[in-house]
């Protein structure tokens, strides 16, 4: 049975896999906390769609698809707030005609581009047993990131979250650290695409937070759990599909799935 764990540990593309998967999850942990507690799962998923335009901007463009993603995701998660603050619109409103538009321009630029390209499949489905050093490099950097601006926004982050008025009237700069977060996430889920990709990299930052949350008795609990069922999920779901020869992206969700039922009966 130790033979079964060992063996994927030995080899050198399983292990920066299992490396990059389990910091991406950490940085998705804190990111997915205040996802589930503020109830912006439709954003979460709206982000992954951004990303998907920055990606298809990047190919046309000749630029690396992961910092195009960054960027455009990071600019229009800005507008999407902005025109939150500034018109009648509702929050969901304003996500649902920036979710469609950037999907639609997405579709549209790919269209634009010649040829066929299998290497957008990666980051449609991902492709964690891809990851390469450098890939490694940039989620410690992101968790290095993510943990410092947490640092700082936490606190302010859980009084606006439960209650925003009294936030503001004790000196939050509520609308500067709600900008922060969501460029927080914006970042955190372009990142990640490379991992499990666009059409999975909102479960990874709700179903662990989730599933935390059934068990977990403060906020401080819920980030613990939110951190375990996230890294746990990346470990199962990797060793599940290497030996299973499957696709590993759905693998570490179907696994973090695995845990919210659990997290359900228990």
């Amino acid at each position: 049975m130790l033979d079964l764990v060992l063996y994927p540990l030995s080899q050198p593309f399983f292990l920066r896999a299992l490396i990059t998967g389990a910091l991406l999850a950490i940085a998705a942990s804190f990111i997915g906390v205040f996802v589930v507690l503020k109830k912006m799962s439709f954003f979460g998923d709206a982000v992954g769609h951004f990303a998907f335009t920055g990606i298809a901007l990047g190919f046309l463009f000749k630029v690396d698809p992961i910092l195009a993603a960054i960027v455009f995701s990071v600019m229009v998660a800005i507008g999407v707030g902005y025109l939150e603050q500034r018109t009648t619109l509702s929050l969901d409103t304003t996500i649902g005609i920036f979710f469609s538009g950037a999907a639609a321009l997405g579709i549209f630029l790919i269209g634009l581009l010649r040829g066929y390209r299998a290497d957008l499949f990666q980051y449609l489905f991902g492709d964690i047993l891809a990851i390469t050093r450098q890939d490694v490099i940039m989620a410690a950097a992101l968790v290095i990131f993510t943990l410092i601006i947490m640092y700082f926004a936490w606190r302010p982050l859980l009084q606006i979250t439960f209650n925003r008025d009294l936030a503001q009237v004790n000196g939050v700069r509520v609308k500067a650290w709600e900008y922060a977060y969501l460029v927080l996430l914006a970042i955190v889920t372009a990142v990640s695409i490379k991992t499990v990709g666009i059409l999975l990299v909102t479960a990874l930052l709700i179903v662990p937070a989730a599933a935390a949350k059934q068990a977990a008795k403060n906020v401080q609990q819920l980030l613990t759990l939110t951190i375990a069922v996230s890294v746990l999920s990346v470990f199962f779901g990797l060793m599940g599909s290497y030996y299973w020869n499957t696709a590993s992206g759905p693998a570490i969700i179907l696994m973090s799935l695995l845990f919210f039922i659990l997290s359900l009966v228990w």
